[in-house]
């Protein structure tokens, strides 16, 4: 894929399941300062992807899962990519029971879940199993989305009051701090350049360049909601309102369009589809280098079952939130050890191919 379709792959896959309650969670650690985690959030990831991109220039033409052997050796490094695919196929599982779960409460109270599960099933079985390059023209078509959303959301600045805001600071930063650990579920996706670096054609351009304007995009996105939410309800209303983004939309009447809400949802559906693919994805690549010579299309044939029936069976908001605690905590293992990763091949100063 161009570097282009490496932007929009890593910018669809960030902003997905997480944009509707992201301003509760946020507030709930940090605050009226949780914009400013924000900020700062994606700030780190940029760092992150400056090593990722750092790690993987040692190893072109090797994604992740071939070039972990090389670094840790066979046996270790096979724990370690199983411990990545597994977390990329719970990952799709999160993904699925969320959008289950909103779309329950928002958009189709009544209707029988087995429905939204075959309306994945078929979405993802026709999408996953497709080379990288035809799942990266899916996220580039709908990139254009985003500027819809943000424009639904900016069509009403009425109740808008900026002293929701002040004072700037007032939680301090260990609050600040916090609200940076909520958000790592919320700006995931990231981390799956180190599996589709091997597929960019960058004709010797730097593929840092695409995926740091990708997460610099998405950051922003993030701000837009954040502060959007935070200056319409008051510090005391959105402890009480689990998720604000589409409660905001639904008091926005236009003269000509009503339920803005279901419409801005009916396009984030849309949204979460792309990032539930991607991961999906990322699963499949994992699986297909095991058992399938590195072709990840045929491991798409059980994965996909197997993500549709989790998200049937696990149709529970105790189970959603134990699941969401186990990602978040593995999460930080996912976009940490990279890095050590990077530090240890810099210290022995091998690449390529060589095995250290």
């Amino acid at each position: 894929m161009s570097r282009m379709q490496l932007f929009a792959f890593i910018l669809q896959t960030q902003v997905g399941i997480g944009v509707l309650s992201f301003p509760y969670v946020l507030h709930q650690a940090a605050g009226e300062d949780g914009w400013i985690s924000v900020i700062l959030a994606g700030a780190c990831v940029n760092g992150l992807l400056i090593i990722y991109a750092a790690l993987c220039h040692r190893f072109p033409g090797k994604n992740f899962y071939e070039f972990m052997p090389l670094i840790l050796g066979k046996w270790v490094g096979n724990v370690v990519n199983a411990f990545y695919a597994f977390h990329f196929l719970f990952l799709s599982c999160l993904v699925l029971l969320m959008e289950m779960l909103f779309v329950e409460l928002w958009i189709l109270p009544f209707t029988n879940p087995w429905l939204v599960i075959a309306a994945n099933f078929i979405i993802l079985l026709y999408f996953a199993k497709e080379r990288l390059p035809i799942i990266a023209r899916y996220h580039t078509m709908v990139t254009f989305l985003l500027i819809l959303m943000v424009a639904m959301m900016l069509t009403s600045f009425y109740t808008m009051d900026y002293r929701y805001l002040l004072p700037i600071g007032q939680k301090g930063w260990t609050a600040i701090i916090a609200g940076m650990k909520s958000s790592v579920i919320t700006f995931l996706g990231f981390e799956l350049f180190l599996i589709v670096s091997s597929d960019v054609q960058s004709k010797d351009k730097s593929m840092l360049a695409p995926v740091l304007w990708a997460n610099t995009l998405a950051t922003l996105f993030f701000l837009i909601v954040v502060l959007l939410c935070f200056l319409n309800f008051s510090p005391e209303s959105i402890p009480f309102i689990p998720q604000p983004v589409p409660y905001f939309l639904n008091g926005i009447s236009l003269p000509f369009l009503e339920r803005m809400d279901l419409i801005f949802l009916s396009v984030w559906l849309v949204k979460v589809t792309a990032s539930l693919i991607s991961y999906m994805y990322a699963a499949g690549k994992g699986f297909g280098y095991w058992f399938h010579h590195n072709e990840h299309r045929k491991a798409m044939y059980y994965l996909v079952p197997f993500v549709c029936l989790i998200g049937f069976a696990w149709r529970s908001e105790k189970r959603i939130a134990f699941l969401q605690k186990v990602t978040e905590f593995e999460s930080f293992i996912v976009i940490g050890l990279p890095v050590l990763l990077f530090l240890f091949v810099w210290l022995k100063g091998k690449k390529g191919g060589q095995q250290l």
